[in-house]
Order: C-alpha cells, then sequence, then structure tokens
C-alpha cells in the first residue's frame, strides 16, 4: 500500500514564525492601525451623516410646522376626526416618525385628553417634540391644544450604525490585502534575519549562566542592528541576575508590608467591633447580629431570648478598690458569659459593668423558648454569684438580669434592648440578683419614670424646685438652725415626694447639678436672712451632700467660691453626708474633709447607725455631728432595742464630742426621752413641719425659741 503524501514542515513552520513573530506584530499593527483610521473615517462619515439625518429632521419639524399646524388645528377646531387623522397619517409618514398625536387643552395649560394618535411609541430612544396648536378666529388666537411628534432616534441611529458596518467593511477588506503584502515584504527583508535570535530567546534560562545570545560571530566594526541588539542582550543578561535578587528581595519586604497592612486593618476593624476591655462585641456589632437574628426568628418562626446583665453594686466596687481592679473583674465576668453559653449565643459589652446576650432558636413556643431562657439566666446568675479572685482579693458579685424574647417582645433591635433593660430595671427593683421577664406593664412605668426625669431636668433649668427649712431645737426650745430639704410641685402631677425624685437624681446624674442648686440657693438665702438680721452667728443651716457630689472633681472649690459669692461664714453651713461619701477612697474623704473643715465648715454623719460600717468610720472621720435616724425614734419607749440603739449612739457622740442630732422626733415623749439624755438638738414634725423660707421665717427666725 503506498504511503501517503506528507506536508513540508519547512513550509509551515515557516508560516507560524511569519504570523508569530516580527512579521505577525507588524501585520497586527498595522490591521489595527489602518482599521483605527478606516473606524475614525467611518466614524467621521457617520457622524456627518448622522448630524444631517438630525438636522433633516429639524428641517422636517419646521416643515411640518409651517404646513401642517393650521390643517391640524382647523381640523381640531371644527372636530374633523378624519381629515385630523388624514394630516396625522401624513406627518407619520414621515421618515423617523415614530408616532404622532394631538392632544386639547387641559386645565393650567397641562395637556387634556388625547384626541387622535397615529403610529406606535419608538423602540428605541425617542424624542418628543411639542408643537402648539391654535386657531385664529375674529383676529385673536385660540389655543386649541398641542401636536406632539414622537421622533425615532433610535431609527436614525441605526440607520448609521449600517452605514458604520458598510463604510469598515470596505476599508477592512482593503486593509487586509495591503497588510498580507506588507508581511511578505517584511518576512523577506527583515524577520528571517531574527529568527535565530528569535530562537536563542526562547531557549534562554535565567538560572543557565552559560546561556548566551550570541547566535553568530561578533563582526569587525560597529556591526550591524542585529549585532547591536545582541550586544544589547547581553548587556542585560549580565545585570538581569542582579536584578532578579534585588527583585527577591524587594518582593520580600512588599509581601511583609502587606501583610502587616492587612493585619492592621484587621486590628483596627475588630477594635471597631469589638470592646477594647473584654475583647466582647460592642454595641455596633450587637445591633448588626441582633437585627440579622430578629430576622431569622420572623421567617423561621422560632423565638429566642435577650438578656441585659448589670452587676449589682459595681460602682461601689470600682470606686472602693480601683479601676484596674474593676477592669479585671468585668473581664472574668466576660469569660464567665461566654463559657457558660452556646457557640450560637453572643455576648456583647454595652459599656460599664452592663452586658447583653443574645440566645437565638430557644423553640417554636413561647412558653418553651421562656423556659430554656430562665434555666439559662440562672446559669448566668450563679456563674457570676461565684467567687472572683484578682490579686490574691475575693470579691463576690451578683447580677440583675432583664429577659425580653424576639420577636415577640420586640421588633427592631433598639426596641428589644430597651425592653430587656426595662426588665432588668425591674430587676433591681426587686432587691438585685434576680431575673425578670419583659411585661408590657413594665414600660408603661419606665415610660413614666423617663418622662419623670425630663420634667425634673427642665424644672432645674426653669427654676421650678424650692427649698424648705425644717428647724433644730435644743433642749431649751431655741431654734438654733435649720435642715434645707429641696421640694418640687410639678405644674400638672402636684407635688412629687422626694423618695420619689430624689432617687431618680442619683441614678441619672442630675444628683450633682440638683446639690449645686441647693447650695446656691440656701446661701442666698442665708445672706438675705443675715441682712435682715434674722440668723445669728450661732445659728446655722444643714445640707444634705450625695456621695457623687461630694466626690466629684472641684467641689470643694466650687462650695467656697459660693460662700464667698454670698458673703455666708462658713460655720453657718453644715454639710450631712452618709458612709456613702467614704466607701471606696476613705483617705481622699476624710483628705477633702479636712480641707473644708479647715475653712469652718461643718461635717455631719446623716442616717447614723444604718449602715454596716459607721462604727468603724466614726473612729477615722473628721466629724463634727451625728444625726440619729429617725427609724430608730420612731419607737422610742416601746421599743427597747431602739432606745438602747439611741443611748448607745448617744454615748458615742459624747465620748468623741460630737453634736447629736435626733431625726423623726414626732411626739412629746419621744422630745422627753431624748432632752432626759441629753441629745443637743431635735428635728421633727413634733417641733415644726418643714416650711419655705418665708413662713419659716415667720415662724421660727423671728420668734428664736418655740417656747
Amino acid at each position: 500500500m503506498a504511503a501517503s503524501p506528507q506536508r513540508d514542515p519547512g513550509i509551515t513552520a515557516r508560516l507560524r514564525a511569519s504570523l508569530t513573530g516580527i512579521g505577525g506584530r507588524l501585520l497586527a499593527s498595522m490591521v489595527v492601525a489602518s482599521t483605527l483610521i478606516s473606524t475614525a473615517v467611518a466614524g467621521v462619515e457617520v457622524w456627518a451623516g448622522y448630524q444631517d439625518d438630525l438636522r433633516e429632521l429639524e428641517a422636517d419639524i419646521e416643515r411640518i410646522s409651517r404646513a401642517s399646524l393650521d390643517p391640524i388645528a382647523l381640523s381640531l377646531w371644527n372636530y374633523d376626526d378624519a381629515q385630523l387623522r388624514l394630516q396625522l397619517d401624513g406627518i407619520r409618514q414621515r421618515p423617523y416618525v415614530a408616532a404622532v398625536e394631538v392632544r386639547e387643552r387641559g386645565m393650567g395649560g397641562e395637556d387634556g385628553a388625547l384626541r387622535a394618535r397615529v403610529g406606535e411609541e419608538a423602540s428605541g430612544e425617542g424624542r418628543i417634540e411639542r408643537l402648539p396648536l391654535s386657531y385664529r378666529r375674529d383676529g385673536e388666537n385660540a389655543d386649541l391644544g398641542t401636536l406632539i411628534v414622537e421622533l425615532d432616534i433610535g431609527a436614525v441611529q441605526r440607520s448609521a450604525l449600517e452605514r458604520a458596518v458598510s463604510i469598515l467593511v470596505t476599508q477592512g477588506g482593503i486593509t487586509l490585502l495591503i497588510s498580507l503584502a506588507l508581511l511578505l515584504l517584511v518576512r523577506q527583508i527583515v524577520t528571517r534575519h531574527l529568527s535565530a535570535l528569535a530562537h536563542a530567546a526562547q531557549r534562554f534560562d535565567l538560572r543557565d549562566e552559560t546561556a548566551s545570545f550570541r547566535v553568530r560571530p561578533r563582526g569587525s566594526g560597529p556591526g550591524d542592528e542585529i549585532d547591536r541588539v545582541i550586544d544589547a542582550l547581553e548587556t542585560m543578561r549580565s545585570s538581569l541576575h542582579g536584578a532578579y535578587r534585588d527583585l527577591a528581595d524587594t518582593n520580600a519586604e512588599l509581601q511583609s508590608d502587606i501583610a502587616a497592612r492587612l493585619r492592621a486593618e484587621a486590628a483596627a476593624d475588630h477594635l471597631a467591633n469589638h470592646d477594647a476591655l473584654t475583647n466582647l462585641p460592642n454595641r455596633r456589632l450587637l445591633f448588626q447580629r441582633l437585627a440579622h437574628e430578629l430576622a431569622v426568628a420572623e421567617r423561621s418562626g422560632t423565638q429566642g431570648a435577650m438578656m441585659f446583665i448589670d452587676l449589682d453594686h459595681f460602682k461601689t466596687l470600682n470606686d472602693a478598690r480601683g479601676h484596674s481592679i474593676g477592669d479585671a473583674v468585668l473581664i472574668e465576668v466576660a469569660r464567665r458569659l461566654r463559657t457558660h453559653l452556646r457557640e450560637i449565643d453572643l455576648v456583647a459589652r454595652l459599656g460599664g459593668d452592663e452586658f447583653v446576650a443574645v440566645l437565638p432558636m430557644l423553640g417554636e413556643l413561647r412558653e418553651r423558648a421562656a423556659q430554656n431562657a430562665q434555666t439559662a439566666a440562672e446559669k448566668l446568675r450563679a456563674a457570676l454569684a461565684e467567687p472572683i479572685v484578682v490579686r490574691d482579693e475575693v470579691f463576690r458579685l451578683s447580677a440583675s438580669i432583664g429577659v425580653a424574647l424576639f420577636p415577640d417582645d420586640g421588633g427592631s433591635p433598639e426596641n428589644l434592648i430597651k425592653h430587656a433593660d426595662t426588665a432588668m430595671y425591674q430587676a433591681k427593683t426587686e432587691g438585685r440578683n434576680t431575673i425578670h421577664f419583659f411585661q408590657r406593664d413594665l414600660l408603661a412605668a419606665m415610660e413614666e419614670r423617663h418622662a419623670l426625669e425630663t420634667d425634673l431636668r427642665r424644672a432645674l433649668v426653669e427654676g421650678g424646685l424650692d427649698v424648705a427649712y425644717q428647724p433644730l431645737v435644743d433642749a431649751h426650745g431655741g431654734v438654733r438652725g435649720a435642715e434645707a430639704l429641696v421640694r418640687w410641685t410639678h405644674p400638672t402631677r402636684g407635688p412629687v415626694s422626694p423618695a420619689q425624685f430624689i432617687p431618680l437624681c442619683e441614678e441619672s446624674g442630675l444628683i450633682i447639678n440638683l446639690g449645686d442648686w441647693v447650695l446656691r440657693a440656701v446661701l442666698k438665702q442665708v445672706q438675705a436672712w443675715r441682712r435682715e438680721g434674722l440668723l445669728g452667728p450661732q445659728q446655722y443651716i444643714s445640707v444634705n451632700i450625695s456621695p457623687r457630689q461630694f466626690r466629684q472633681q472641684g467641689f470643694e472649690d466650687r462650695l467656697l467660691a459660693a460662700l464667698h459669692e454670698f458673703e455666708v461664714p462658713p460655720s453657718m453651713l453644715v454639710l450631712e453626708i452618709t458612709e456613702g461619701v467614704v466607701l471606696g477612697d476613705i483617705d481622699s474623704a476624710i483628705q477633702r474633709m479636712n480641707t473644708l473643715r479647715a475653712r469652718g465648715i461643718r461635717f455631719y454623719i446623716d442616717d447614723f447607725g444604718t449602715g454596716y460600717s459607721s462604727m468603724a468610720y466614726l473612729k477615722r472621720l473628721p466629724a463634727d455631728g451625728l444625726k440619729i435616724d429617725k427609724g430608730f425614734v420612731r419607737d422610742l419607749g416601746t421599743d427597747a432595742n431602739d432606745a438602747a440603739i439611741v443611748d448607745a449612739i448617744l454615748a458615742m457622740g459624747r465620748h468623741f464630742g460630737l453634736t447629736v442630732v435626733a431625726e423623726g422626733v414626732e411626739t412629746e415623749s419621744q422630745a422627753q426621752y431624748l432632752i432626759q439624755r441629753d441629745c443637743a438638738l431635735l428635728q421633727g414634725y413634733h417641733l415644726g413641719r418643714p416650711a419655705d423660707a418665708t413662713r419659716f421665717a415667720e415662724s421660727f427666725l423671728r420668734r428664736r425659741t418655740l417656747v
């Protein structure tokens, strides 16, 4: 059997080299250049034709305006719909007119009802021309409506595109023929001399130190272009190894910089979404996750729970032991919360000692979800109750936990957090260290509390508060002074009990502003009484100072400045403090008290006997007096235990040289019991009820004595 003929491999190789080598690139360059030129020429011609078409459209519109508006207006005036449609058909037959319609004049110059329409909406880009229709009658023009001509600009563009394609095809064919001829010429003149050099370049390996571009012996003299190319390639080869090493070093540094930047960006993103102290998600990430879990719960029909966790009395611990101890405790609390919840649960820190736990997918039924949430909350409460050891010190905490189920108890992250916070606040009011689920009536109570706080802030700004004075009487009935008591008469609620709004001030931070206002109001009143000669140098006014106000930076300076402003001797002011003032940093409190006592201001310990550490503090505090809590005075004569406590306090007062004041004296027998045991001053309804400044001056200061 005869062998089949084979192609000449040399011809194939030469053709491939022609197409892939310099000749091929020259061919491609010429094709691209000629194509660009052809395209540019075609584009110019098409653009010029397109502009001519557009100008023809403008002229056509002008011709329609001159030739058709009056006949159309006449047909419209005569209600000749047949003639009107005939006129519109004539316009529709014009090139590039997609549709034409006539609309009557509407109210306010707007288009009214459609009278007639011919044609369809333009399939591509369109343009609307609006020509007003008017009919002149009796020398006046009557506005009849609008002729709306919809031009098919897309058709104009398609026509231009067709012309462009035709031009490009013609020019492209000519370009291809010229390029093939040039390719053959370049092959004969240039590229066959470069083939050997191209093969050498293809075989070149940077790792081969013996590789060379010297494909032919170097001739004498400057040589031709090929020689110069070979010389340049050899020079490049000799320096390429060094450049490669430099590139490797630079690449290593760049990779290191990129890795460092990625780590920095990851750290910044982490810090933006996590609490810096506990590494828990912060409020921002919590809201994102909570919005997601709410959407999932809505779609899946499952119930989840959100727990608002607040550490009980953490501020006292933080103030007492310092922020470093407090931070360590918070870190341990965060660790315990994470440890005792599921992996799918989220624990976040809102700030301070407030944490939030989000527990999704607790069950489809609300009762089941509530039961699971109760179990999880009890587990967290028990975990937080375990002793916490920091720097060899043992601390015991408790937590108040408010629980809100979602999506039933809140359809948005804001409402859900608000409702869980409301439940937590109720847990606080029930004695702390407990768990409380959100109930709708709690929200009303919280809103009422918020409204009261808002009104209180307004009262502080607008002067809606007053100061009442209750006399301090000695054993002979002499009025030795008074205690200043803040009063608030709400414009709609009426009198609001201090037992209601003072704790609110403590919780909201308003107590500082309220305390400063009371001090200035009292000092201003003392100034007025002194000028009238109603208040002598041996008399004084006592003012209650909250722990928060006492510990605030600059309290001493503001107080001394106010005394100087109102020209009140410091000896006429007594500050009543509770043991809460010294909880945490007793040394700092003692230093502050000594600073003020050196100026003549006296300190009385209020509610003495009710705190767990009053006896211990009494030994160290630079106090001038004690006030027996009214709880011990109330049952004098009937309760032997209260009598024993009162006797002990009086004995301690005598031992330490302190003035003892008994609060809550409401009967003559109580007064006599205290007088017989040398109680210095009495205060209570039996001796005088709190009164405003005017009535207090008339009833007590002008009389000087109750006898």
